[in-house]
This record gives structure tokens, sequence and C-alpha cells, in this order.
């Protein structure tokens, strides 16, 4: 019986946490109305399940992490009663935070459920040394780390933007380019004839400069448009992500179920996180991208 509660638990934090976290990857998609709801939940349901695939190949390491493994004593870590309450923990708190609209982090709550339910089990006997150096540092740093890559990528593109002139109404222009001659006629020492040469180019410049420069076989994309698939694969990427590293997380609760594959485990995971964030992400969605 405790074992079908435990599966039942870990489906209902799966579905949390698709419908809190799903929709942070493609945040700034809808934010800034590059594409619209539809399309932003459902590139990111996509993204994120390929990624907890991934995940089944690529981190079954985090598995044990969560299961509470040196973290509380070995005859605890692992017991279906452990892994309920925890996972019940972490679940409700995500429930709550989605219902009000609050994005918050699964790990966190997992993290939170962990600790929750070994000072309940074992008291002051919880490895809080573990605890620090394999959650709580790791949870702290990650956001400094990821403000400084953000800044430096920033700060890069932007300087090559200045110094190539561009801005989002530049057009990227392939065609054979026009441009006059003055030939000095054989009849009429000051007679003046124009004439057409064409030569295949590439140049960066505004739409009324591409249209002058250019004859009408021509091949060209604003830089804006650039951008928006830019953004759209690094939201893309982000989702992937999401899903490769909070899948191995949730399964961590499952180690108690011998009777069921931690990998068909992590497949049920998916499909719960993918129905979580198509069926209840909008209002994360409205507090992520427009609050």
């Amino acid at each position: 019986m405790l074992i079908f509660i435990l599966l039942f638990i870990t489906l209902f934090l799966a579905y949390t946490n698709g419908a809190n976290d799903n929709f942070k990857g493609v945040a700034t998609l809808y934010g800034s109305n590059t594409i619209g709801y539809k399309t932003a939940i459902t590139i990111a349901t996509v993204a994120t399940f390929l990624g907890s695939i991934c995940a089944i190949f690529l981190a079954q390491e985090l598995i044990a992490s969560f299961s509470g493994k040196g973290l509380v004593p070995q005859n605890i870590a692992g017991t279906a009663n452990f892994l309920i309450a925890t996972g019940l923990g972490a679940g409700c708190t995500v429930l709550l935070a989605t219902y009000l609209g609050f994005p918050i982090s699964t790990t966190h709550s997992l993290v939170g459920g962990l600790m929750g339910a070994g000072v309940m089990a074992v008291c002051m006997d919880v490895n809080f040394y573990r605890l620090g150096g394999a959650f709580f540092i790791p949870l702290l740093v990650s956001p400094f780390i990821a403000f400084a890559l953000g800044a430096l990528v920033y700060g890069l593109f932007t300087n090559i933007r200045k110094r190539l002139g561009m801005t989002k109404e530049s057009c990227l222009c392939i065609g054979e380019q026009k441009y006059s001659a003055l030939l000095e006629s054989s009849e009429a020492c000051y007679s003046v004839s124009e004439v057409q040469l064409l030569q295949s180019t590439l140049i960066i410049a505004d739409k009324q400069e591409c249209s002058e420069l250019y004859t009408n076989k021509v091949w060209g994309i604003f830089i804006q448009k650039i951008l928006d698939i830019a953004h759209i694969m690094s939201a893309v990427a982000v989702s992937f992500a999401r899903g490769l590293n909070d899948t191995p997380k949730i399964a961590g609760l499952l180690v108690a179920v011998k009777s069921f594959g931690i990998n068909y485990g992590m497949l049920a995971i998916a499909i719960g996180m993918a129905i979580g964030g198509l069926l209840n992400a909008r209002r994360v969605a409205e507090t992520m991208s427009k609050k």
C-alpha cells in the first residue's frame, strides 16, 4: 500500500513541477511578445520532455542524492515512509506556490522536504555537512554564476553589435549588387554613359539601402529575426537543461519501489511534468513574463 502512495506522490510532485517550472525557460519569449503563450508552452513542454528522456541515460547519479542517501542513516534513507514525507512536503509547497502564481524552485522544495523528514526521523543525526556541501552551496552559488555569465555574454554581443553598426532594423543581405560607373564615350569626349555591373556580395544594411544597392535577385533576413531565432534556441536550451536536471531529482523518491524500474519511473515523471505544464502553467507564466 505504501508503494502505491509513494508512486502517486511522486507523480503528484512531477505534475506540480511541470506546472511551476516548465514555463520558466520560455518566459522571456512570451514576455517580449516574440511568440504567444500557446506556442511558448508547447516549445517548453517538448524541450523539457526531451531533457527528461536524456536524463535516463545521463543523470543517474542525482537519483541517489535525492533519496536521502548520505543525508540520513542508511536504515532511513530510501524507505517508503521517509520518501513519502519528503515528496508530499515538496509537492504541497510547489502546488501552493503554483496556485498563487509564485515561481519557486522544486529543488529547494525537495531539499526542504528531505531536511524536514530527516530531522523528524533522526533529530540532529542529519548529516548537515553533506547538506551544506551537496545542496546548499550549489543552490546558493548557481545564481551568481548565471549572473556573471549572463552579463558577460550580453556585454560581448552588445559590443560586437555596436562595432558593426547593427540595429534591430538592419538586414543581412546576399545577392547581386548593382553600382554605376562613368565611362568616356568614344564619340564625345564629355558624354557619359551609365552601366550596371553585377557582383555577388554580403552586407549588413537597412532595408532602404539594400533595395538601392541590389537588383531584384536578393535574399535578406532582418537582424531582429536572427535575434528571435537565437532567443528561441536559448529558451529551448534552458527548458532542455531543466528537464535533464529536475527529472532524476524527483525520481529519487522512487528508489523504494523495487518492483518498478527507475527508468520507467523517470519516463512517467517526464509525462507528469509535461501534463502539469500544459494544464496549469498560466499563473506562473503571467508572473514570470509580465509581472
